[in-house]
């Protein structure tokens, strides 16, 4: 399995970059897991065509996550309509907002499926699964295994324990990490730098790279806290750069 970064900003991206978005692969399989602004222009970088996508998974109904994905199905509905693209893409994401979910469809761009903490997708080899995260909107973190191998993606969550639960012994963590100690509050739905280490350290994650990076901060001030936390393998999730689990 192999992970690149095409945006990791949020709420919004810095100059010139992207917010959450990130493709998955594994043989012929490719699977978009989020689609924020700035990421589709991204993702045909990456892709010779959008046949190539075996699936797309929004892992919660915020614009940082899923306004790209309202542009996506209009390339995906109007090509097929002229014969350029042979199918509809399968589409998974919480069902709430329903006004929300309801409107990415557009010409049957999709096939519009809902998740929750019961379901469990098989792609080749990949199985995955959901844990339901701790965030304003309903919001699932993911779960992919392979054989012996464990990615897994947050998402956005406040410090929690399933996100504790889901990312044991992962060989790849891929965590948001939107805030540092200093800004947090007890409003705030995300993750500090020093979250992020205590989950490391408590989970045994073989891996970290940081995402879903306030733009305005130093991006390497907000690793550094990681790091004061824990002294493994952690890293800034680097955009256009591809990642092996």
């Amino acid at each position: 399995m192999k992970i690149t970064i095409l945006g990791n900003c949020g709420p919004y991206p810095s100059a010139g970059g992207a917010c959450s978005g990130y493709l998955l692969e594994d043989g012929e399989n490719k699977i978009l897991i989020d689609c924020g602004n700035g990421v589709l222009s991204r993702l045909l970088e990456k892709i010779n065509n959008l046949d190539e996508i075996t699936a797309v998974i929004l892992t919660h109904l915020h614009s940082d996550h899923i306004s790209d994905a309202m542009v996506l199905r209009y390339a995906v509905g109007i090509n097929k309509e002229k014969g350029m693209l042979n199918k509809s893409i399968p589409l998974f994401a919480p069902a709430k907002p329903t006004e929300i979910f309801e409107s990415l469809q557009f010409k049957d761009a999709f096939v519009l499926n809902t998740i929750d903490e019961s379901t469990v997708l098989n792609f080749g080899d990949m199985q995955i699964s959901f844990k339901l995260m701790v965030h304003p909107v309903e919001t699932y973190g993911v779960v992919v295994q392979k054989g012996l191998k464990k990615f897994v993606y947050s998402s956005d969550t406040k410090y929690c324990n399933a996100v504790e639960e889901i990312a044991k012994d992962a060989d790849l963590f891929l965590c948001e990490c939107n805030v540092m100690e200093i800004d947090k509050t007890e409003d705030t739905y995300h993750l500090s730098g020093k979250d992020v280490g205590q989950i490391a350290n408590i989970s045994k994650v073989k891996r970290v790279l940081i995402t879903h990076l306030w733009p305005e901060y130093n991006f390497d001030d907000v690793l550094n806290e990681v790091k004061s936390i824990f002294d493994g393998d952690v890293e800034i999730a680097e955009e256009f750069k591809t990642y092996e689990v």
